[in-house]
């Protein structure tokens, strides 16, 4: 299973978020969850909540200082789908590397609005995959339009866990390990080997 620490704060997070089963193989029926279990994980995570997602930014006046925080919500709509709202383009900006005019031309992008498909796995605590779409821009820089196209992991390490308990009771991962121009993956800061890691979290 690989680890990802890209920023200070993941030690605390992926402590808690820890999945009860780090083996991705979820095909056997045996370890899927009934329609009542699922129900019963939909009624206690569905509707709106309101917290924080960290992020890598460099500080240049603080060169130890890599992360960052903006206030964000998601809404958990039904029991395979949630809507994460108001994600900066610069969370994207920041990782890339090489190339400043697609830098510039992401930064000006508006806020993100991502929709994401999730699959609830365990009943105690609350654990679910999250299946982000992937994110698409036409971005003008270097005299020509490109594409641009992002993608997530579907499933582990993308995931979620609700514990009401918990001091952070919802704790969302996202993790991006592809970049992609005009049709090309790229190696301009996200990659398989350095992906984009979004971490979400509510507090009591």
């Amino acid at each position: 299973m690989k680890k990802f620490t890209l920023i200070a704060f993941v030690g605390c997070i992926m402590a808690a978020l820890s999945f009860t089963s780090c083996n991705t193989d979820s095909d056997s029926d045996s370890q899927a969850l009934s329609a009542a279990q699922i129900q019963q994980c939909y009624l206690a995570t569905h509707g709106n909540h309101y917290g924080k997602m960290v992020y890598y930014a460099e500080n240049k006046a603080n060169v130890k200082d890599k992360q960052d925080t903006v206030s964000v919500s998601w809404n958990i709509t039904t029991d395979s789908t949630m809507t994460i709202y108001g994600i900066p383009a610069k969370v994207i900006a920041e990782r890339i590397q090489f190339n400043n005019e697609l830098k510039e031309a992401i930064e000006k992008q508006p806020e993100i609005t991502l929709n994401c498909k999730i699959q609830y796995a365990t009943v105690n605590p609350i654990q679910f995959y999250i299946g982000p779409d992937n994110i698409n821009y036409t971005l003008n820089y270097g005299g020509k339009e490109h594409k641009f196209e992002m993608r997530f992991y579907w499933g582990y390490p993308s995931i979620g866990q609700y514990s009401p308990d918990s001091k952070k009771p919802m704790l969302l991962q996202l993790v991006a390990p592809l970049l992609k121009i005009d049709g090309n993956e790229t190696s301009y800061g996200i990659t398989s080997s350095t992906p984009l890691q979004l971490l979400f979290y509510t507090e009591k």
